[in-house]
């Protein structure tokens, strides 16, 4: 059977599936799960990205001492052991998780036909919704829960050190008044329709960078700062992203990079990679100091 057969007939046996557990089958079914079948696309690895995060980590390290850690997909989270001191790196992952899928109010599950059924929403996900509410102007939209779940847990296990998150998403502020399309790509495609080519190409949403950093609190993760991709690369290297070649997942995401720092055990500390940060609209709510070294830019 073909990747799309094995998991309508998943579905067929178990009765209709929440959104978040068919993407869940789409990237990591271990028979035919987009992550577990394909190798990580890294292409980071070859551009400046690398470069910029080896200065970043480097200068965390010099503050907190200890091991690094990094995450790139969901199975990487079971490496993350209690008292850990260090820096953990999650370099899109959190955009490599499950993710719910909310309209009219309602939570989107599928059946073995791959139809959207509508039903009240789970408990993790109104939970998440009452957090939500207030910034809410659209109908239909993804809803990060695993992705705030998962940096609680993450905080969990830092006694002393940093998280750095790099990926695609936006703050609360803006995330809910936008129709953010789901991204949809492979090694040599991209779209935005989850229902086509099942197996074939991973599915994500942009991240609620926000609720990442209400849930890290939650375990003791305090807000370091929260910046472009493009102040991050002028800040640790003094390049600018537009040098980096374009993957299909940054091609299908509607929205761009951004650097969300967060630190445990320690005192606020400035970091060279946020020596200078955007000064405009919602990135002033974010940060402990502003300055105005670099143009402005989304």
């Amino acid at each position: 059977m073909n990747p799309e057969e094995i998991i309508s007939r998943f579905i067929a046996e178990n009765g209709p599936v929440s959104f978040r557990d068919f993407v869940w089958l789409l990237l990591y079914h271990p028979e035919v799960g987009y992550y577990v079948r394909c190798e990580y696309e890294d292409n980071y690895e070859k551009c400046l990205r690398r470069v910029a995060l080896e200065a970043a980590v480097e200068d965390m390290l010099e503050k907190c001492g200890g091991d690094i850690i990094e995450l790139r997909t969901l199975n990487d989270v079971e490496g993350l052991e209690d008292g850990f001191t260090g820096v953990v790196v999650a370099n899109e992952f959190f955009t490599s998780l499950p993710f719910h899928l909310v309209d009219g109010g309602k939570e989107v599950y599928v059946d073995s036909e791959l139809t959207e059924i509508l039903r009240d929403p789970s408990e993790d996900l109104r939970s998440f919704l009452e957090y939500a509410a207030p910034y809410i102007e659209v109908t239909r939209f993804p809803a990060c829960v695993d992705a705030a779940k998962i940096v609680e847990r993450i905080g969990e296990a830092i006694e002393k050190g940093f998280l750095i998150a790099i990926d695609y998403g936006l703050p609360v502020e803006e995330y809910y008044s936008r129709k953010l399309r789901i991204a949809c790509f492979s090694e040599d495609s991209f779209g935005h329709n989850p229902y086509s080519h099942v197996g074939q190409q991973a599915v994500a949403a942009p991240i609620d960078f926000t609720a990442l950093m209400e849930w890290g609190s939650r375990s003791g993760l305090c807000l370091t700062g929260f910046t472009s991709y493009r102040y991050f690369l002028l800040n640790t290297i003094g390049e600018d992203e537009m040098e980096e070649p374009s993957s299909f997942k940054s091609i299908a995401m509607p929205v761009t990079l951004k650097v969300l720092v967060m630190h445990k055990g320690m005192r606020w500390q400035k970091l060279k990679c946020l020596q200078s940060v955007p000064s405009f609209g919602y990135w002033n709510r974010y940060n402990y100091e502003i300055t105005n070294d670099y143009e402005s830019g989304d």
